[in-house]
């Protein structure tokens, strides 16, 4: 949330309205059974300057709006959740509570560290959601237990602990992790999901190197010798941001089909909807949105997006020759049908 994303969704003083910067994939958003997304900002309020890099402080209102265009939940363990320490974090978390936006990866309590986020995801099918970064931009923690760290033990022990948790199906996993602005991952994100896999995780999605990082099916050997499916996406780029160039300004909406059958819950299917950052201008003034690349091609060759220019539309047609084959790390995994935005794993 880069300080131009702030002051172009600015109402009236005081008062802001983020939810368009969404609106154009609220229906792949609400149709998920689970909706999740990396928060790489404070909502630490107006004791400080709304602001983006190097210290991002983003209005406490962008929780209430997030949660209306239909994410269910926020993972936060990132680099800048320390951009206003220890004040910073405890009144993200408490802005997010207030605004009834389930979250993980920071805490405010010894006790806060131990809980373990469980969120619905259909009735009758739950999972459990982990987050963890690699560091806070050299920021010390205030508390040991203030920010979820990679650590190879504890990602072990709290993953175990969360597939005991009762009635719990999944596993999702969120890794803030890699070389930021590198296309493939390097040894250390290989690392880091290797072990997080072989700890019991079925679901990982990685952020924090702000360009696209390919999405693969993993088969992992469970404890009973059962060959299943596990789903790993290293880097889903950047879903909104003030960042210039095609590569930065690609993001993608990372989709995972599962099954349940008796107490067995597999990955049956991954697939991805492109996104970019698309810029525009009313009345003079610059505006940003998230766009699925495929409906906004479609959408400018029917003429029915007066927003999307020639050069937008060359542009949407480069990033998606690019996201198409780049995010392909398995056979297996395939680009969501523009049609089916209703159709996701909540509408079946």
């Amino acid at each position: 949330m880069h300080t131009p994303l702030v002051y172009s969704s600015q109402t009236a003083e005081d008062q802001w309205d983020f939810k368009p910067l969404f609106e154009p994939v609220r229906p792949w958003i609400e149709g998920a059974g689970l909706a999740i997304a990396d928060l790489e900002t404070t909502l630490t309020g107006d004791e400080y300057p709304w602001a983006g890099y190097p210290s991002f402080n983003t209005p406490p209102v962008f929780a209430r709006d997030v949660k209306a265009i239909g994410f269910d939940a926020v993972v936060n363990a990132n680099n800048h959740a320390l951009d206003y320490v220890e004040y910073g974090l405890k009144q993200t978390a408490d802005n997010l509570d207030g605004y009834g936006l389930p979250h993980t990866g920071t805490n405010r309590t010894p006790e806060e560290r131990e809980q373990i986020l469980v969120l619905d995801v259909a009735p009758g099918l739950k999972m459990a959601l982990l987050s963890y970064t690699y560091g806070t931009n050299g920021i010390p923690l205030p508390q040991p237990w203030s920010v979820n760290m990679l650590d190879e033990e504890r990602i072990r022990t709290d993953v175990a602990r969360a597939r005991q948790l009762p009635g719990v199906d999944l596993v999702g996993v969120a890794l803030h992790f890699g070389q930021e602005y590198a296309r493939e991952p390097d040894a250390e994100q290989e690392r880091w999901v290797q072990l997080t896999l072989e700890a019991g995780a079925d679901i990982i999605f990685g952020d924090h190197v702000h360009v696209l990082q390919r999405i693969e099916i993993r088969q992992v050997r469970d404890q009973f010798g059962r060959d299943l499916k596990r789903a790993v996406i290293f880097s889903l780029g950047n879903f909104i941001s003030n960042q210039v160039g095609l590569y930065r300004e690609e993001g993608v909406m990372f989709v995972v089909d599962v099954k349940k059958e008796k107490d067995l819950t597999t990955v049956e299917q991954v697939s991805f909807v492109p996104t970019i950052t698309h810029t525009y201008r009313v009345n003079g003034e610059k505006r940003y949105r998230v766009v699925a690349v495929e409906k906004a091609i479609a959408d400018y060759e029917a003429g029915r997006d007066p927003l999307i220019t020639a050069d937008d539309y060359a542009r949407f047609k480069e990033a998606w020759a690019d996201a198409t084959v780049h995010l392909v790390g398995s056979p297996e995994v395939t680009v969501l049908n523009v049609d089916q935005s209703v159709t996701l794993a909540g509408a079946r």
